[in-house]
Parts: C-alpha cells; structure tokens; sequence
C-alpha cells in the first residue's frame, strides 16, 4: 500500500524528525503507529473479559449505574 503525504503535513513531518533525530520516514512510521494505537482497540487477551462491573455486579437494584452499585454495596455491608 502507498500513500501520498499531502504537502500541508510535510513540515510538522520534518520537524517531529529533526527533534528526535530520525529520518522522516522513521517520523512517518511512528506516527502512523500512534494513529493505529489510538483509534484501533487491541485484540482481547484469550480468558480475559471487559465486562464491566455495572454489568456484572448481581443483585437487585445493582443495575446500570454507579450510584446503584454503591447503594448495592451498602446494602450488602449494612447486613453483616
């Protein structure tokens, strides 16, 4: 694949290149890389969840929020 730099980035290009003194296409390379890294989410790890706590926290009125989770939590330690 090729891509054609257009002539506007061309300076910003050379100066990230001049201050850490790389060529411009090893400047190019690294940001197209922190381009990737940003907008582009890691794959999953195999046996690891994003789940979130609101989601997987069971139990009534523990649903969706925050503030449910903590009034569940609450709940919870006022029992013991």
């Amino acid at each position: 694949m090729s891509y054609e730099i257009p002539h506007r980035y061309e300076p910003q290009i050379q100066e990230i290149a001049q201050a850490q003194h790389i060529s411009t296409s090893e400047a190019l390379d690294r940001i197209i890389q922190a381009g990737i890294e940003r907008y582009v989410p890691p794959p999953e790890e195999p046996g690891v969840s994003n789940a979130s706590l609101f989601g997987s926290v069971k139990g009534p009125g523990a649903h969706g929020s925050k503030e449910a989770v903590d009034r569940y939590i609450a709940e919870l330690r006022s029992e013991w």
